[in-house]
């Protein structure tokens, strides 16, 4: 059997371990990618390293790794000196185009021939899809985020909801020349990939979603951290990491540490989506704020701290529920995430995290005091969300999608 293309601009976690899913399947045939550091963060100091890292790649994936690098190298220039914005969404900078080249080029290769399929990504599939499906090609599509008239519905009540939040909630400024995109790319799939429930939930409201063909794949989590750690003690300490929009739940996390004040000590990860917003601005004077660290010292800072919050609205996984837990942090999180199958039906105060409704800061602030007032089940709940971690590798998120895409091929 002939491989397949992979695109996407950015070296995502669960794009690498996509690419070395299909690579250890016998399935892939190039990975189109914006940028490609591997060698270069070999040879500059381990003091430079961290920022190439997140671009590098496995070994493994060096014979099938194509890229385009002019459009990301300049925007991430631009950025270091300030010269656009890094949530601008539709300028030529903007992920959006970004993923739009790298389509335009795996059209491309498929017109050459020899290939027996594409895998691709939201916002970067369209152009190859039509192609592959002109061709008589099976056409993978994986969705990592809830679909986008869902995700409209949800938002667009959030932002009456709370009005002085709205500006953070970038997806409602959508170009509605993508979001056809978003129809037609769904429409043209000859299988959706989703590693959520709720994701594949959203995509009822997308036409014709009673008869897409969807599996879910929940992503993996990294090995677990078993190095000694000193007990907690003290205050409770809380930590939030992720893009800082109100389609995270951002306010009803304020709100929930506001009402345990003197009781926790919060750090707040992640760069504004509005950094004019003067209630995110406020917000974060009053916890310590990281504007943005590498993987390595996200996890470390993780062991550093007690639980993990997302209340996200609208989500498609949230890997940083997978990192908090392999390093022994439990996490409360709505069921618009992941949360549930991270969980895997355990329940009670020694669970590796626990599951409240959107928009309800009182449920997290009530989960949250019973934390601060018991270490015991601080300590057990660090030792359970180490041992669910222990259930869920990566390698067998790769194993599962790998025989999925193989199933797609052989039915193709």
């Amino acid at each position: 059997m002939n491989g397949l293309i992979l695109g996407h601009p950015n070296a995502n976690t669960n794009v690498r371990e996509a690419a070395l899913a299909l690579e250890e399947a016998g399935l892939l045939a190039e990975f189109h990618v914006g940028l490609d550091t591997t060698a270069l963060a070999r040879r500059v100091p381990r003091s430079l390293r961290s920022e190439l890292e997140r671009r590098a790649f496995d070994p493994r994936l060096a014979r099938a790794i194509r890229t385009h690098p002019i459009p990301e190298a300049m925007r991430l220039a631009l950025e270091r000196q300030r010269v656009i914005r890094t949530d601008m969404r539709n300028g030529y900078f903007s992920i959006r185009r970004r993923a739009e080249a790298v389509d335009a080029a795996v059209e491309r290769r498929l017109r050459t021939g020899g290939f027996a399929g594409v895998y691709l990504y939201e916002d970067g599939a369209a152009t190859s899809f039509a192609a592959a499906h002109a061709l008589g090609l099976a056409r993978i599509y994986d969705l990592p985020i809830g679909y986008w008239r869902e995700s409209r519905r949800i938002l667009s009540e959030e932002a009456e909801l709370a009005p002085a939040w709205a500006s953070t909630i970038s997806a409602l400024r959508e170009a509605p020349e993508k979001l056809e995109r978003k129809d037609r790319e769904i429409a043209l799939a000859s299988r959706i990939i989703c590693a959520s429930s709720f994701t594949r939930r959203t995509l009822a409201s997308a036409p014709g979603g009673e008869s897409l063909d969807i599996t879910v794949v929940p992503y993996g989590v990294p090995e677990p951290n078993r190095a000694p750690r000193a007990p907690s003690t003290g205050r409770l300490r809380v930590l939030y990491v992720g893009g800082l929009s109100q389609r995270k739940g951002l306010s009803y996390f304020f709100e929930a540490v506001r009402a345990l004040e003197g009781a926790v000590d919060v750090t707040v990860v992640g760069r504004p989506s509005d950094p004019e917003n003067d209630v995110l601005r406020r917000a974060l004077m009053q916890v310590k704020h990281i504007d943005s660290l590498p993987l390595t010292q996200v996890l470390a800072l993780m062991r550093d701290h007690d639980v993990l919050v997302l209340p996200s609205l609208f989500e498609g996984f949230g890997l940083v529920l997978a990192e908090a837990m392999s390093q022994g942090t439990p996490f409360i999180a709505t069921d618009h995430t992941a949360g549930p199958e991270l969980i895997g039906g355990l329940t009670g105060e020694a669970a590796p995290g626990w599951i409240v409704p959107i928009r309800d800061s009182h449920a997290i602030a009530a989960r949250l005091a019973l934390l601060a007032d018991d270490a015991d089940a601080r300590e057990a709940s660090r030792e359970a969300a180490l041992s669910r971690a222990a259930q869920l590798p990566w390698h067998a998120h790769r194993a599962a999608l790998g025989a999925t895409v193989t199933e797609v091929f052989s039915a193709a």
